[in-house]
């Protein structure tokens, strides 16, 4: 869509901050016709100049993919001055001034500068009188009366929830069993065994609550051993192991962690999504572009098909 939404600021970039080789340096090929519009003809030289403007730009192109652009654009711009939206010589000289103003320039080095990159002001004059009309009829005949309601956004975004999925979060039970500081062999012993014998009654279906309240000596036993949500990746790197295969409801075996034993229970596995509110103007923007690249294209095949045209490439 490069020659449709482009302006003449964005020109600025192309021509000045750009570098563009001369065809000098290129190879001589003698000139031949390589496609007709119309009444029009594109020749192999024009090509070229058109290739040598896009090797440095972001618009890089094959040169049948780029033939094809300039078929398209020589379309357009019949449609621009069958319809009267020619840009008149004093437009162009306003939007030239307004080019030089912006970059600091008299007319004189605006001219060197173009020379510097083998191009001359008539060039870059027709290149951008080109732009400035081709923009006006993009927006004529592609942007005018697209629009994008609330209904069709939520729509997308009931349609492609997991593309808006925030990390999965787990929410554990935990009964703790503490280890005294520098524990003995002995003691550790001890506290396992105790550890195993807790898990024995709660695999058995003692309730798990209630064994937190009898023996869980963690901070988070007078919320019943709530740890709360945790996203994946965030959680203890021993709580992420032992809940790697639970499923919710599941106990895990007592392991040591945090100066103790646990023995967790896995009570809820989540994949938040971020709120509508939150992406609705991401999503308008995606669904409107995509309106407006399919008007563009569906627009392009009606001129297409209207016309006469051989690519001789």
């Amino acid at each position: 869509m490069r020659n449709l939404i482009l302006v003449f600021i964005a020109m600025i970039g192309i021509f000045l901050a750009q570098s563009i080789p001369s065809l000098a340096s290129g190879s001589v090929v003698v000139d031949r016709v390589v496609a007709v519009v119309n009444d029009e003809i594109i020749t192999m030289s024009d090509l070229q100049r058109e290739a040598a403007l896009n090797k440095k730009t972001e618009f890089r192109h094959d040169e049948r993919l780029l033939l094809e652009d300039m078929i398209d654009r020589k379309l357009q711009m019949a449609v621009a001055k069958r319809v009267g939206m020619d840009v008149t010589d004093k437009e162009l000289a306003d939007a030239l001034a307004d080019i030089m103003k912006r970059n600091n320039l008299t007319s004189n080095q605006f001219s060197d500068a173009l020379a510097k990159e083998g191009l001359s002001l008539d060039q870059y004059r027709a290149e951008l009188r080109e732009q400035i009309a081709l923009s006006r009829l993009f927006n004529k005949y592609v942007r005018s009366g697209i629009a994008v309601d609330e209904a069709e956004v939520r729509a997308f975004y009931e349609r492609n929830t997991t593309v808006y999925s925030l990390p999965q979060e787990i929410r554990v039970r935990q009964i703790f069993l503490s280890l005294p500081e520098n524990a003995t062999p002995d003691q550790i012993s001890e506290v396992k065994e105790k550890a195993e014998a807790v898990y024995e009654r709660a695999k058995k279906g003692a309730d798990f609550i209630h064994l937190v309240r009898e023996v869980s000596q963690g901070v988070t036993a007078k919320e019943d051993g709530d740890l709360g949500f945790m996203q994946r990746g965030h959680a203890l790197s021993e709580i992420e192991e032992a809940t790697r295969t639970l499923k919710p409801g599941d106990i895990s075996s007592p392991f040591r962690c945090a100066g103790g034993y646990n023995i967790i229970r896995l009570e809820e596995i989540k994949t938040p999504v971020r709120a509508f509110e939150k992406v609705k103007d991401d999503i308008m923007k995606t669904l409107y572009e995509q309106k407006v690249e399919n008007t563009f294209r569906s627009w392009l095949q009606t001129l297409r098909s209207d016309s006469h045209i051989e690519n001789r490439l």
